[in-house]
């Protein structure tokens, strides 16, 4: 994938992500009013399972990653600040939307480690859709051990063996979370560092062997535009997160090799610029802030869009206060000097 491609990729997975916390519980998919039918539930319950945003932006992260330890074969000097970046925008969000969301809930309590937790993202208890960043940042920290395992072994031994990993997690996850995993931080963050890895992995595999490349060298026809409806409705009938890396895979190998539209590539592009940003923003409107007010609106589409427009506004917000910051610190350090 090139720069560009990468962030098309991205719009179409904070896409995914803002459509499946939309529509994906039947308590709020009963508020809207949709024109579709499959059985007593809307379309748009059964395609939010076409989504696993997670393991989209894990594959996009591993092939960046694995790209820099190729490229550089040396130390990656720029993974702090990375990390200090995404932590920034994390904290900036969180200044922002917890004060309203505890009004608004009558939550006026909280405590010191509560505060830590949540800054730290360790345990995401006010915003619970960050439940990602924390293992996110240790992966990839961790990158550079894992890869130079993974560069041992064939990629025909690599793939299989991390979908299992994945599989296996997933159905442990499903199983006895809430009874193990849940309530221990200390195992659950590890764990999920585990669960995460094989999404990681299938990234670092594409850039390794160049596939997707390959793949719009031979094949740049419409057809594949059915291939990836075809791989779209299987996800939506098997209703399951075992898929997520492999489904993401064939989902963005397939969609970059398909024909398209430039202007659709320029604004998923600008959304894939905005996409962590409006990742930690969506859900305070539709689950924390507004969730009555955005679900007054009825119609899924009408629902869809507006938070979109909505998140994406609010990351311009942010990206401000944020370079205003940067910009800050670094006069300081300069007149430290």
């Amino acid at each position: 994938m090139t720069k560009q491609e990468t962030q098309i990729m991205k719009g179409v997975a904070i896409l995914l992500m803002i459509f499946l916390h939309l529509f994906n519980q039947t308590r709020n998919v009963e508020l809207c009013e949709s024109f579709i039918y499959i059985g007593n539930m809307p379309f748009v319950y059964w395609l939010s399972a076409a989504t696993s945003p997670v393991s989209f932006f894990l594959i996009f992260s591993g092939y960046g990653m694995h790209f820099i330890h190729v490229k550089w074969k040396v130390k990656d000097t720029h993974k702090w600040s990375r990390v200090a970046k995404l932590y920034l925008h994390w904290w900036v969000i969180l200044a922002l939307f917890t004060i309203p969301s505890f009004v608004y809930n009558g939550n006026y309590y909280t405590n010191c480690s509560s505060v830590i937790n949540n800054y730290t993202a360790f345990n995401t208890s006010w915003y619970a859709e960050g439940w990602f960043l924390f293992p996110f940042v240790c992966l990839s920290l961790l990158s550079p051990l894992l890869f130079k395992l993974t560069d041992k072994f064939r990629v025909g031994w690599v793939l299989p063996v991390s979908f299992l990993v994945g599989t296996c997690t997933s159905f442990i996850v499903s199983r006895y979370g809430a009874q193990y995993l849940y309530n221990n931080l200390w195992l659950y963050n590890p764990f999920l560092i585990v669960h995460l890895a094989p999404s990681f992995i299938f990234g670092a595999m594409l850039q390794r062997t160049g596939f997707i490349h390959k793949v719009q060298k031979k094949c740049n026809s419409k057809w594949l535009w059915l291939a990836l409806g075809g791989t779209v409705i299987i996800m939506c009938l098997t209703r399951t997160a075992a898929w997520g890396p492999l489904y993401a895979t064939t989902f963005i190998v397939l969609f970059l090799s398909a024909p398209r539209w430039l202007w659709i590539d320029k604004a998923l592009a600008h959304l894939g610029n905005h996409s962590m940003n409006m990742w930690l923003i969506h859900a305070w409107f539709c689950y924390y802030i507004f969730h009555d007010l955005m679900y007054s609106l009825r119609y899924p589409l009408v629902i869809f869009v507006t938070l979109v427009v909505v998140s994406l506004l609010c990351s311009y917000f942010v990206n401000a206060v944020c370079s205003f910051i940067t910009i800050i610190y670094h006069r300081k350090c300069q007149n430290t000097k």
